[in-house]
């Protein structure tokens, strides 16, 4: 949380808007602590937004088996 907080503030100084990771704030983070680690959040971010994106859709179609196999 320092860490965030420090780059967040770096943000600012630099202009940029400390209240939003992609696109401001990550490119302070990539200055001070490397591309590698700002990659890594950015591949996280992608997956949850994949993820999220299908989980309704597998919810959905397991209880269509579930209700498939109760017989209703």
């Amino acid at each position: 949380p320092r860490r965030v907080a420090q780059l967040r503030a770096k943000a600012e100084e630099a202009g940029l808007d400390p209240n939003v990771w992609f696109g401001s704030v990550e490119i302070i983070a990539a200055q001070v602590i490397g591309r590698e680690t700002v990659q890594y959040v950015s591949n996280i971010a992608k997956y949850y937004l994949a993820y999220s994106a299908v989980a309704p859709m597998i919810e959905a179609k397991l209880q269509r088996k579930q209700q498939q196999e109760n017989g209703q």
